[in-house]
């Protein structure tokens, strides 16, 4: 059973709990409250070994949490503010006045991927005036309080709404008629649900069989330069030496196969988390039998599968000529990973009839068309030009030319501008993919 720890104010870690007790049966939940939102870091390094993932009150915390050195996407959520907690705040505090607030005061965090500011600022509509403070997380309680006390004694406005438990209590102290704005039932017990969602899902990637392909290259030279004597035999003890200990790092099972190729069988959440381990075994059987050594990964809800696809990962990378990793994944994805270097996923599958069209009139593959695609998305750039794309694809300048000669033939890429290398020489053609 996985344990979620909740985080965020005393009054919110009490009412997610209640909520969470639905969820029990699969999930045990802690609750560690805080005074202000900046110990929320202080919480995750001293119980980060207690928990295995985290829930938060809301995007203050959670973006707080990034810059803790125990942050993972994949093991954090949080509770999503919506526009319609504003216009409830509207009537509480109305309520609470005993007159319709017409000119309310309101601060939110600044969160770029939601668009409740846009119903926020619609309330401008039914109000008379709305005064809107955006903050950061690195924002101090001070200057948001001081915002509303500034518009308070101008007379500006007749109450605040407010996301920020401390602001409530600091105005209220001073008289100043507030309403915290938290998530309703609903959005806690919607944002658990989903949670618990996607931690079946993770249980489930964790625990994906996987099967790694060993491959040193050219073996079959390094058993005609030793063919003379036992420097062979020796050399094998060596390398399964070598790949046993990874084996055990990840709690592999072993098959040894002929011609320098090794097979390990373990599962998808202990390989993942053993990356830079594998690339250091990687580097020693290079050391050891001054060859190139690649390895393919495939991740499967079965062993054949999971062997099948380490197999076409493997070859995949045998067919570049190159060291490294590759994973391939159930639904074709795959992924090259570069030590010291990011990721480059993309599919081997082409679904897109009209794609598969234009292709078959060039000599380039499904799988390459998507590389690119995943390159350029990955480089964050929208115009590239031959001698780009050649780094990246670890080829000559002539093929990548060839390659975007043929793409722009079928109108898969289109010529954009030039780009003027030096003073001398002509300016290098730039090319972008169409959309």
């Amino acid at each position: 059973m996985y344990k979620v720890g909740i985080v965020g104010p005393a009054r919110s870690v009490e009412r997610m709990l209640h909520h969470a007790k639905e969820f029990e049966s699969n999930l045990s939940f802690v609750g560690y409250p805080y005074n202000i939102v900046n110990e929320t870091t202080d919480i995750l390094e001293k119980h980060h070994s207690n928990v295995d993932f985290w829930l938060f009150s809301g995007y203050m915390p959670y973006k707080i949490a990034q810059q803790s050195k125990h942050f993972s996407k994949d093991r954090m959520e949080y509770i999503f503010i919506t526009g319609d907690m504003f216009y409830r705040g509207v009537l509480e505090i109305s309520h609470e006045i005993g007159r319709l607030a017409k000119n309310v005061s309101i601060d939110t965090l600044h969160v770029p991927e939601e668009s409740f500011f846009d119903e926020i600022i619609d309330l401008d509509k039914i109000l008379d005036h709305v005064y809107i403070k955006r903050f950061m997380a690195k924002t101090s309680i001070a200057e948001i309080i001081e915002h509303h006390m500034a518009l308070w004694k101008e007379q500006k406005i007749d109450s605040v709404i407010t996301v920020y438990p401390t602001v409530e209590e600091k105005l209220k102290e001073m008289g100043i008629p507030v309403c915290l704005v938290s998530p309703h039932s609903q959005a806690i017990y919607h944002t658990l649900q989903l949670f618990s969602e996607k931690i079946q899902t993770f249980y489930y990637k964790e625990t994906q069989t996987t099967t790694l392909v060993v491959q040193i290259k050219n073996f079959d030279f390094i058993k005609m330069a030793n063919q003379n004597g036992y420097g062979i035999h020796f050399l094998q003890l060596n390398m399964k030496k070598i790949v046993l200990q990874i084996c055990e790092k990840i709690d592999g099972y072993l098959i040894e196969e002929s011609n320098g190729r090794f097979v390990i069988f373990s599962s998808r959440g202990i390989v993942e988390r053993n990356i830079n381990a594998i690339f250091e075994m990687i580097d020693r059987l290079s050391a050891e039998t001054e060859q190139p050594v690649v390895v393919g990964i495939g991740h499967a809800s079965t062993v054949y599968y999971a062997e099948n696809y380490a197999h076409h990962a493997m070859q995949h990378l045998m067919e570049k000529g190159t060291q490294g990793i590759v994973v391939m994944q159930e639904d074709g994805a795959m992924t090259e990973i570069v030590q010291g270097s990011s990721q480059i996923s993309y599919t081997s599958r082409v679904q897109d009839k009209k794609l598969i069209e234009q292709l078959q009139e060039t000599s380039i593959s499904g799988k390459m068309f998507a590389k690119i695609e995943a390159i350029m998305n990955e480089l964050k750039v929208e115009a590239f030009s031959a001698k780009m794309l050649a780094k990246e694809l670890n080829m000559t300048e002539r093929n990548a030319q060839r390659i975007i000669s043929e793409l722009t033939m079928v109108e898969l890429i289109e010529y954009c501008g030039e780009e003027s290398r030096n003073s001398r020489g002509r300016p290098a053609k730039l090319y972008k993919l169409c959309k």
